[in-house]
C-alpha cells in the first residue's frame, strides 16, 4: 500500500468570510464608529438618569454641627457608607450589562467599542455622581454653632467613579481573550496563513507528520534504539 506524500505550506486561496459577515474595510470602520458613538451616548445619557435613581435609593444625609463657616462635624451614622455602596452597585451593574450587550453585537466587535465603553462609562459615572448630588437634597450652609438637618448626598470614595468604565472594559476584554473563533468577517492575513495550512490524508500531526500509527520523525528521537 502506498501513502501520499505529506505536503506542507498554505492553501493558495484562503477561505473568505461568510457572505453575511463580509464587509468592505471602509464600510466596516464607519459602521463601527457609529455603533461606538451610540454606545458612548447611551452610557452618558443613562448616567444622568441613574443619578436620580441613586438619589432616590440612598438614605438622607446625616445631620451636622456647624463649627465655623465651612467647618462641619457630621453625625456618626452609616449614611456616607450607604450612599457610596449604592453608587457602587449601580455603576458596576451598568458596566457589566453594557459589556454584555456590546459583545452581542458581533459585527462591531473591536477596539472602538472597547474605547466607547471606557469613555462612556467614565462620563456616565461622573454624571451619576453630579445629578445625584444635585437631586439628593441637603445643604452645607449654616450659621456657626447651628445644626444642619441633612448634608447633601455626596460620593466620598472618589475611586468609585472609575468602577463602571473598569467593569465594562474588563468584561469586554475577557470575552475577547476567550473568544473561541474570529467572527468579525474581516480578513486577517496572519490568521489566515495559519488557519489554511494544508493537512492531507494520511498526515498525523500528533505523530510528527508521520504515517499511520508509526512514530514520526519528531518522536523517533525519543524512542530507545531497536
Amino acid at each position: 500500500m502506498t501513502y501520499p506524500e505529506p505536503t506542507y505550506g498554505f492553501a493558495a486561496n484562503p477561505p473568505a468570510a461568510p457572505p453575511e459577515r463580509r464587509r468592505a474595510a471602509g464600510d466596516g470602520v464607519r459602521d463601527d464608529l457609529r455603533f461606538a458613538a451610540k454606545v458612548a451616548g447611551i452610557l452618558v445619557g443613562l448616567g444622568a438618569l441613574l443619578g436620580l435613581v441613586w438619589a432616590f435609593w440612598s438614605p438622607p444625609g446625616p445631620r451636622a454641627l456647624v463649627l465655623a463657616r465651612g467647618v462641619l462635624e457630621p453625625d456618626e451614622t452609616e449614611s456616607f457608607i450607604a450612599g457610596d455602596g449604592r453608587y457602587l452597585v449601580i455603576t458596576a451593574v451598568v458596566g457589566l450589562v453594557a459589556a454584555l450587550l456590546a459583545w452581542r453585537r458581533v459585527r462591531n466587535r473591536g477596539p472602538l467599542v472597547l474605547l466607547a465603553l471606557g469613555v462612556g462609562g467614565l462620563i456616565g459615572s461622573l454624571l451619576t455622581e453630579l445629578v445625584g448630588h444635585l437631586a439628593g437634597g441637603g445643604t452645607f450652609n449654616g450659621a456657626p454653632n447651628t445644626i444642619i438637618n441633612a448634608l447633601p448626598l455626596s460620593l466620598h470614595m472618589q475611586g468609585l467613579l472609575f468602577v463602571e468604565a473598569a467593569v465594562a472594559t474588563l468584561v469586554y476584554g475577557l470575552f475577547v481573550a476567550f473568544a473561541a473563533r474570529d467572527d468579525l468577517g474581516r480578513r486577517d492575513p496572519v490568521r489566515d496563513s495559519f488557519a489554511t495550512a494544508s493537512v492531507r490524508a494520511g498526515d498525523q500531526p500528533q505523530d510528527g507528520w508521520g504515517y499511520g500509527d508509526a512514530p514520526g520523525a519528531l518522536q523517533q528521537s525519543n524512542l530507545p534504539p531497536q
